[in-house]
């Protein structure tokens, strides 16, 4: 199990700072809600801990390396594992396409996968863009559950989705937790934030000054 630490995480554009001295702790085993207004921040720090973009200033570490000595490569195969709104899956790919992009797997493992969260064999051949945003976020878990990461960070994942859908992601990720993975929620919804174990309000971690 793998805990992971900010230690003064600061990132700003230009003259607008989007969040500034954030220490904080994530350990495996729970799950974490950032919350916070629009555009405060939430997805820019979920995307700094899986390295899609830098800190302007401060560390992120994994146990006890510092994440950017670690090769991009190894760090999406072995730890970092991520849950898109838009699902981030190809298009014009058919699903077991899009589950085989990380690593190939047999149809047998892809199928079963696929069963745990209510979608049948028949849906290996389905292009993704003839998919409801529903299957298409259930692909999305298999993908996530194939790939089995040590830590998940999820940007508005149930946004697009109805309720039914929202609670099958949502029991998806606590079993994830229950598991020893480290669950990471960027959110605007008050349903997952009451869901999640602990919360994290990027807006306390502005200056008074600071709009």
């Amino acid at each position: 199990m793998h805990s992971l630490k900010i230690v003064n995480g600061e990132k700003h554009y230009n003259d607008y700072t989007v969040f500034s001295q954030v220490n904080y702790s994530f350990e495996p085993g729970q799950t974490y809600a950032l919350v916070g207004p629009s555009g405060g921040g939430k997805t820019t720090l979920l995307n700094s801990i899986g390295r899609l973009e830098d800190l302007s200033s401060g560390d992120i570490w994994l146990d006890n390396q510092n994440i950017n000595t670690i090769t991009i490569l190894k760090y999406y195969r072995e730890f970092i594992g991520y849950l898109f709104q838009n699902y981030a899956l190809v298009d014009e790919e058919t699903v077991q396409q899009n589950l085989n992009l990380v690593k190939r797997h047999t149809t047998d493992e892809l199928s079963h996968q696929l069963t745990k969260y209510g979608l049948n064999t028949s849906y290996l051949k389905r292009k993704v863009y003839t998919l409801s945003g529903g299957e298409a976020q259930r692909v999305a878990l298999t993908r996530l559950s194939l790939q089995d990461p040590l830590i998940i960070l999820a940007d508005e994942p149930t946004g697009a989705l109805d309720g039914q859908n929202r609670e099958l992601v949502l029991t998806s990720l606590r079993e994830m937790a229950n598991n020893g993975k480290l669950v990471i929620v960027a959110t605007h919804d008050d349903y997952v934030s009451q869901w999640a174990d602990n919360l994290l309000d990027i807006s306390n971690f502005k200056q008074p000054n600071e709009n």
